[in-house]
């Protein structure tokens, strides 16, 4: 839905505004839907592969894998959300949910007694070793089967606008 909207807004400024409105021209706001449609399409269809396997969504996957690869596996929640791209108050909601699925717990901060980190458990490190041949499967099927030798210049194009952005 949210890219149906995107799309929709682009479409009333084009509408609306046409040759007065100073900005992308047609083939830039092209690739810019292509690139919303292939991104709501690959992560839909690899959620949907997760979830035939028995597993869960893709942005379990995305909390997990961001507290496994952190040095001590462990986050505060607004360093969590910045990792995985969600508004503090979503992720800590999000939290409450794997958290009471036992794959993480909330602990004190040892450098704050005010705050808590998000620590993975055992379990949650067995789900995202469990998760990762469907969610690579996908990678490979949706995404990287399409690159072609331009992967490495693919890859310096969405970092370059990744960094734009920050």
């Amino acid at each position: 839905m949210h890219l149906y909207y995107m799309q929709m807004h682009l479409l009333q400024a084009q509408v609306l505004f046409g040759a007065m409105a100073k900005g992308p021209d047609d083939d830039a706001l092209a690739a810019w839907r292509a690139f919303l449609t292939a991104h709501a399409r690959v992560t839909r269809a690899i959620s949907r592969d997760l979830a035939e396997a028995g597993l869960p969504d893709l942005s379990w996957y995305d909390l997990l894998w961001a507290l496994y690869r952190h040095p001590d596996r462990r986050l505060r929640v607004n360093e969590l959300a910045r990792e995985v791209v969600l508004r503090p108050t979503a992720m800590s909601r999000f939290v409450d949910r794997v958290e009471a699925a036992g794959y993480v717990r909330r602990e004190p901060d040892p450098a704050d007694r005010r705050a808590l980190r998000v620590a993975i458990t055992d379990d949650g490190v067995a789900l995202l070793r469990r998760m990762w041949p469907v969610y690579r499967a996908g990678i490979e099927r949706y995404f990287a089967a399409h690159l072609g030798a331009s992967a490495r210049r693919m890859r310096a194009m969405l970092e370059r606008m990744a960094d734009a952005a920050l």
